[in-house]
């Protein structure tokens, strides 16, 4: 194999696939990446067994070919390589010479035999969105999953195609982040799937805000293709829960606020957080909101914000993060908190297809 590519391209492609390279004490051969040229572009792929990524690049074939090399060293040859042309040149034992300026490295590879096969493309529907979408779907809800090894799929993030929209949930069990977005899809295309929280983290990486992702699904499998970027994933064998069910019907009072005012109270508030008593009490009055917390012996925070708000006292207790994270994760000037009182969940939402359910703790 032999070729010739622009130093930034290869860097720029070595970069799009390294994340999920697995670190060492793996299976070696998934240590490194897989490189095949063909015709006139460079196609890098890596794997750890459930996420692939496969990337194609723009570059000179002066001969067809196929190797797999270290990818860390790799990446860090290129990185520190003089801009410019990169000559990539490997022999029938896999060993690759790689000139760029007056450098010249050598590097050891590893067959293609043993290198794990990518799933193949499938003539199943294809459900299209814009990729700044599925970016902000996932901004919007992934930090409400779980963390919890046990809860495997809670780790996870639910799609759901059904009834004409795409609908996302996360949810750890104290806490549940839900968003929608309409989609065009045929009834036979409905489906439900979970996405393990490595893709998750993986497409918050890949995902741009031009162009359109195209999502195809198998029985097993998920792959999302955006641009020249296809990453492929295993996904959960688990059913999710009914998480319905734990969304209010309804709730007595309504309480609008400023969303930067209330996010910046709880930050100054939760300085004062312990790991023991890790909670923020929230104190709705007539048209204002006092944030407050104490850490026994050290001292405490109370902070006013105002809202609209005209009804009675209500005191509800929270994990200040719980109450901070959605905040963070969307952009709007105001939103609405809907609570009943301070034993039963509460309810953030806003202008977009939002949606947020958080438990209160006990208020000693």
């Amino acid at each position: 194999m032999n070729f010739k590519i622009t130093r930034s391209q290869f860097l720029e492609g070595l970069k799009t696939v390294q994340n999920i390279v697995p670190s060492k004490g793996a299976l070696q051969i998934i240590q490194n990446i897989l490189l095949e040229a063909k015709e006139k572009s460079l196609y890098l792929t890596t794997t750890d067994l459930d996420i692939s990524i496969r990337c194609v690049v723009d570059c000179e074939v002066v001969r067809e070919g196929a190797t797999t090399l270290p990818a860390k060293l790799l990446l860090n040859t290129i990185a520190k390589a003089p801009e410019g042309v990169v000559e990539v040149e490997v022999d029938a034992q896999d060993r690759a010479v790689i000139k760029a300026g007056s450098s010249t490295s050598k590097l050891a590879g590893m067959s293609v035999v043993d290198y794990p096969t990518l799933p193949k493309d499938s003539d199943s529907f294809e459900y299209v969105l814009p990729q700044i979408t599925l970016r902000e779907m996932l901004r919007k809800t992934a930090y409400a999953a779980s963390q919890d090894d046990t809860r495997k799929t809670l780790k996870g993030v639910l799609m759901s195609f059904k009834g004409g929209k795409l609908t996302m949930v996360a949810t750890d069990g104290r806490r549940l982040a839900l968003v929608e977005h309409e989609i065009e899809l045929p009834a036979e295309a409905e489906k439900d799937v979970i996405l393990p929280s490595k893709v998750v983290n993986e497409l918050q990486r890949s995902l741009t805000t031009d162009g359109d992702v195209r999502v195809t699904i198998e029985k097993t499998q998920i792959a999302f293709k955006m641009g020249q970027t296809k990453v492929y994933s295993k996904l959960l064998d688990e059913v999710y829960p009914n998480y319905r069910q734990v969304i209010p019907e309804a709730c007595t009072e309504r309480i609008s606020v400023d969303r930067q005012l209330l996010l910046s109270a709880l930050d100054r508030a939760s300085v004062m957080t312990m790991e023991e008593s890790n909670s923020i009490r929230l104190t709705f009055e007539s048209n204002q909101l006092i944030v407050s917390s104490r850490a026994a012996e050290v001292g405490e925070v109370r902070d006013i914000v105002p809202i609209k708000y005209d009804g009675g006292k209500i005191e509800i207790v929270f994990n200040p993060n719980y109450v901070m994270d959605p905040l963070k994760a969307i952009d709007e000037d105001e939103i609405t908190m809907e609570i009943n009182d301070g034993s039963k969940p509460a309810l953030i939402k806003c202008s977009v297809p939002f949606l947020y359910v958080m438990m209160p703790l006990r208020i000693n």
